[in-house]
């Protein structure tokens, strides 16, 4: 047994089950019961993360004592090969995810936005879009213009003119 087996073994030996303690309400009780275990699955996670790193490191160590060159080769190219696949990927989706961004904003700003951080653009543009609009109009409010002179000088002619513009102006 080595001692980093033996290190995980004295150490789950030596972990002392937490005491609880009596709490009010029962959804309390679960809540801290539900943060105990997870607290344990993330501990044992960390764990399992160290232990195959050292697994990892164990493996190439043994790989160059034997001077399996080869092996060690191949291994290192596949890891490279699939990291440079993700790296592609990742470009593409950003580089999409930008031009469709970028394509929701005026032309005039399009050219500084081009120059912001992919997270920093998605916060602008959603910003933008989430933007509420204008007040509605209050009912009995006259949207349209008001008349060059008062109603009761007008002629015939003149009242028909503007009754005809306020009825264009509510249709629109």
């Amino acid at each position: 047994m080595t001692q980093d087996e033996a290190q995980v073994t004295t150490e789950t030996v030596s972990e002392s089950p937490a005491t609880e303690s009596t709490q009010d309400s029962s959804s309390e009780q679960y809540i801290a019961e539900s943060k105990k275990y997870r607290k344990r699955a993330q501990d044992a996670e960390t764990r399992l993360a160290k232990l195959e790193k050292s697994l990892a490191k164990a493996e190439e160590t043994k790989l160059k004592e034997k001077e399996d060159f080869k092996a060690l080769y191949e291994k290192s190219a596949s890891q490279t090969n699939s990291i440079t696949a993700n790296a592609d990927k990742w470009s593409k989706y950003e580089e999409d995810k930008r031009v469709s961004l970028i394509e929701q904003h005026p032309e005039e700003d399009r050219e500084s936005l081009a120059k912001l951080p992919l997270d920093t653009l998605e916060y602008v543009t959603n910003k933008i879009n989430s933007s509420k609009a204008n007040a509605p109009e209050v009912v009995g409010n006259p949207r349209g213009t008001t008349p060059s002179k008062p109603f009761s000088e007008m002629n015939e002619t003149e009242k028909r003119a503007w009754h005809k513009n306020v009825l264009n102006n509510v249709n629109n």
